[in-house]
């Protein structure tokens, strides 16, 4: 294997696809990064066997072949290199890296050992805007669990039928529902439990310059193609709760808020939350067309109040603050509604005049 590109060409690469690399496996090729040259074209992949990332660049190839590089030392040395023309060569199991009168020498992986990454061009697939999925992504995957002990609640819902597409993520605790409708699109059918994990990582590797994103699923796996970049990963198994069970139909009592003011008192209000007795909770009193944001600590004390239309009764309701800083970040409009059916019921957040995202809180019994 020869190549010869530009240190930028391979930065690009391995920044894209060492999300994927395992750090916790007992197999180190899947500590590695796959390099494959191929008809003028270097194509890096990663896997820790969950979700796979593959990066096609331009290169000129002058002999064909592969390679697995690891990939933590791969990647420094890269970062380090001269902006010049580096030259790979690899020579038996060592891979040769030339620029200006220096070389390094790093010894590598066979490629034989390295899993495949399946195409899953054979699949259903569907289109969707890159706009539409990154904002979808960024008003659900946060409210999904992080610890792996219930696995279903790790993934984001996402459904599609016919020309609409909803997704829904929660931790038990809190979910977030996004529904839109898909522009220039043929009707189809599509029901499966991403990772947030895999979510995660398409939102940051999109580019503005992406349009869409070309989606192929099977029954166990989904993938997700954009520009250069495809991102394969496992569908989580299991069933989803029936998320409208839990969504209350009703409310007593409505209010109308600034986001951003209320994001303001809930974050000063968080920072006296921060004790050992209810960490980060913080209580809401709606009395009058008043919101009083307080709480009181060991460290201290704090009493905000906020001017707010209302519709009901007067009500009483502590959170956990972060669950509403998460939510109030990813609101795109200046005023909400929060809808409370008493002390002790679920709390909903929906922003003002749109009713394609809903945000549900559960109450925290506090003193």
């Amino acid at each position: 294997m020869k190549i010869l590109c530009s240190k930028d060409i391979l930065q690009t690469g391995v920044n894209t696809v060492q999300r994927a690399v395992s750090n916790k496996s007992t197999l180190p090729v899947l500590q590695g990064i796959l390099l494959k040259a191929e008809k003028q074209t270097l194509t890096f992949c990663a896997t820790d066997l969950e979700i796979g990332i593959r990066c096609e660049v331009a290169a000129e190839i002058t002999e064909e072949g592969s390679t697995v590089v690891p990939a933590k030392l791969f990647s420094e040395i890269v970062r380090k290199l001269p902006d010049t023309i580096i030259s790979l060569d690899l020579n038996d199991d060592v891979l040769i890296i030339k620029y200006f009168q220096a070389e390094i020498s790093l010894k590598n992986y066979d490629p034989q050992e390295f899993p495949l990454l399946p195409d899953l061009d054979d699949a259903r697939f569907f289109t969707l805007p890159t706009a539409l999925l990154k904002n979808m992504i960024r008003q659900t995957a946060f409210a999904c669990a992080t610890e792996e002990t219930r696995p279903i609640f790790t993934g984001v819902l996402l459904n599609i039928d016919g020309h609409t597409i909803k997704m829904v993520g929660t931790d038990t605790h809190r979910l977030a529902y996004r529904i839109a409708e898909i522009p220039n699109q043929d009707e189809l059918q599509f029901n499966g439990l991403i990772p947030s994990k895999t979510l995660s990582e398409i939102y940051k590797l999109i580019r503005d310059e992406d349009e869409f994103v070309n989606i192929n699923f099977s029954d166990s796996q989904i993938s997700f193609q954009f520009g250069s970049i495809n991102m394969i990963s496992r569908l989580i198994d299991g069933q989803f709760p029936n998320y409208n069970q839990v969504i209350p139909k009703s409310c007593d009592t409505k209010i109308y808020v600034s986001v951003d003011s209320l994001l303001d008192s809930v974050e000063r209000a968080a920072l006296i939350a921060r004790d050992n007795s209810y960490a980060n909770i913080i209580r809401l009193a709606i009395s009058n067309r008043i919101l009083k944001i307080n709480k009181v600590t060991e460290i201290g004390k704090i009493n905000e109040k906020l001017d707010i239309k209302m519709e009901g009764k007067d009500t009483l309701i502590s959170f956990n603050a972060k669950f509403l800083i998460d939510v109030l970040k990813i609101i795109d409009c200046e005023d909400i509604v929060m809808e409370f059916s008493g002390s002790f019921s679920p709390g909903i957040i929906r922003p003002l005049n749109d009713s394609n995202y809903l945000y549900l809180l559960l109450p925290v019994r506090a003193t």
